[in-house]
């Protein structure tokens, strides 16, 4: 039904397409119809490509992706592991069918838990390519996060160019802080503006970016300051990266230690 949807709106006139659209992003219901008509196909064909070529432009990233014994290098997640404990249990929010993470750390025993929206599609390309991942996602979108997992099961929630491409990505991050426990840490890393440079093509509805030392959440519709509304449940340090190629948006979300 949403694809349906989503082919009938574009052959609609542009002058009645374009406020369709904007009217549809206003809503919980239209952005998720949106979400689903207009990236599915796009995304499918990325990872496609991506298992075909054995990593399409970054064939290092395919190995280690690969690879039971490679270890975290999150710079975001290794700084913060010393103050964990031996068990480490990582949540990776919107991890594809693959999740980037390594598997292993020095003096840690590390769970990680991947999930997407889209395990059910990456399973049948998995099972295409004839890969067996050393972790395999599972199916839950971020915005149903709650009904899956309990308050406080993780150590980490932790997100990578996944939470912008959600339909409500607000809602995701309130999801994560909520599961972490009391003094940990929710960790996000994000190509900035990433909406705008793909001219919101596909799942890139959503932009985020960091204005006056806050993360915010921005598209041609709305904007959000995440740092306010999720000031109740935790402090928020948000921050631009220019390591590597890419322009990056860093935040780490400290749970306080009454939040419930």
């Amino acid at each position: 039904m949403p694809r349906d949807l989503w082919t009938l709106q574009e052959k609609l006139p542009p002058g009645v397409r374009a406020p369709l659209k904007a009217l549809a992003l206003r809503t919980p219901v239209g952005r998720r119809l949106l979400w689903r008509g207009k990236g599915l196909s796009h995304e499918i064909d990325f990872w496609t490509r991506w298992f075909t070529t054995k990593g399409l432009y970054w064939p290092e990233d395919y190995r280690r992706r690969l690879d039971p014994h490679a270890e975290i290098d999150e710079p975001l997640i290794v700084e913060r592991l010393p103050g964990l404990g031996e068990e480490v249990a990582i949540l990776d929010v919107g991890a594809g069918p693959l999740t980037v993470l390594g598997k292993t750390y020095p003096g840690k025993t590390v769970r990680i838990t991947p999930v997407d929206p889209l395990a059910r599609e990456y399973d049948t390309l998995l099972a295409e390519f004839g890969v067996q991942p050393p972790v395999r996602t599972t199916f839950c979108p971020g915005e149903r996060l709650l009904k899956r997992f309990r308050q406080g099961e993780f150590d980490i929630a932790y997100a990578r160019n996944s939470v912008d491409h959600s339909y409500d990505p607000a809602a995701i991050v309130r999801n994560m802080v909520t599961l972490v426990r009391p003094g940990v840490y929710v960790l996000l890393r994000h190509v900035r503006r990433e909406g705008e440079h793909q001219r919101y093509s596909g799942f890139h509805q959503w932009n985020l970016d960091v204005e006056n030392g806050h993360l915010v959440l921005w598209n041609r519709v709305r904007k959000r300051d995440l740092t306010e509304e999720l000031a109740p449940l935790g402090s928020v340090e948000a921050q631009r990266d220019n390591a590597g190629d890419d322009d990056w948006i860093v935040a780490a979300i400290e749970k306080h230690a009454a939040a419930s």
